[in-house]
């Protein structure tokens, strides 16, 4: 089964359906790449949104799509409504404090210098 079963990552959907709705190979699009980079206006991004809802089977959440920047925004944060569904959890309540706990944890310095990870700093929501 090798080469096929990374066909199923999220990161590989992600890049497919991104490829397909830009016409262009997945190999042009890498994970660090942007939406300013595919040229995609804000209509493409929801039309994309769609697209990507459909491929996960799962709601994107308005503010979740607000922070999808490029193609590991949207990669994380798919990862992170998939984990959610996955434990029934209501996916556009808890999942995002969820998914911020984590981010917090994975990148600690921002959460520890403030001493208050539950302060927003930059987050208008």
């Amino acid at each position: 089964m090798g080469e096929t079963m990374s066909d199923n990552s999220v990161e590989e959907r992600v890049i497919r359906v991104f490829a397909d709705f830009k016409k262009v190979p997945p190999e042009e699009i890498a994970m660090d790449t942007t939406f300013d980079q595919l040229g995609f206006d804000s209509l493409d991004g929801l039309n994309l949104v769609f697209e990507l809802e459909e491929e996960f089977d799962l709601t994107i959440p308005d503010d979740r799509v607000e922070d999808m920047k490029g193609v590991r925004q949207a990669v994380e944060g798919i990862e992170a409504l998939l984990a959610a569904k996955a434990q029934g959890v209501d996916v556009n309540a808890s999942a995002i404090d969820e998914f911020r706990k984590q981010q917090a944890e994975v990148k600690p310095g921002k959460a520890e210098q403030s001493g208050t990870p539950d302060a927003p700093e930059s987050d208008p929501a």
